[in-house]
């Protein structure tokens, strides 16, 4: 069953136009509606937000203690998930007295690395590879793997990264993002904050 701790939002309307109004950890973040792949869509940008990822991350972080939630590392895809997965990292391991020290990037292309995944996201429409290195995957293997992403929309970078890590030998024990697109079938397991409506 998909886990959401009923994050507070509120469509309003600033200067003619309409913002999801989002309120993480104690603080308000207004999404603009924008128009992607001819639909009208809330539109969660994460990269170099500092505070919008802080606040996911404290959220995201409680979400998972209240579940039970153990892992001993985390995977992400290159590169906007970076500052959310480092985020994350370190208030679990403030909270749980652990020392996650390391997490791991998903590369968006082969480069040669031996563990690939051939995946098709919904911003980019069309085949595309990420890998992990050699270290990184030796360095998963045996491992309770966090994997975390902003959105969840069509699934295709999900699938990738949870490719990598069978590949790698580690084993995924839960799947976290801020947000999930509406009317999209959602895995079974998968952690995140709020919904992004469509528009009108």
């Amino acid at each position: 069953m998909s886990k959401i701790n009923q994050t507070p939002t509120q469509r309003i309307e600033k200067d003619g136009q309409e913002f999801l109004r989002v309120t993480m950890s104690g603080r308000d973040y207004d999404l603009p509606f924008k128009v992607l792949s001819g639909k009208k869509v809330a539109f969660l940008d994460i990269s170099g937000q500092v505070s919008l990822n802080e606040a996911a991350a404290d959220d995201i972080v409680d979400l998972l203690l209240e579940a039970g939630v153990e892992f001993d590392t985390i995977l992400n895809p290159v590169a906007k998930s970076n500052a959310l997965a480092h985020a994350i990292a370190l208030r679990w391991n403030k909270a749980k007295g652990t020392d996650i020290s390391k997490t791991v990037v998903a590369r968006k292309n082969g480069d040669g690395n031996r563990i690939q995944a051939v995946y098709r996201s919904v911003t980019t429409p069309r085949d595309q590879v990420m890998s992990l290195t050699d270290d990184d995957a030796e360095y998963i293997r045996g491992k309770r793997i966090l994997v975390v992403d902003d959105v969840y929309g069509g699934g295709g970078t999900t699938k990738g990264l949870m490719e990598l890590a069978d590949k790698a030998g580690a084993t995924v024990a839960a799947h976290a993002v801020i947000a999930v697109e509406a009317g999209v079938q959602l895995p079974e397991g998968i952690f995140y904050l709020f919904t992004l409506p469509l528009g009108e």
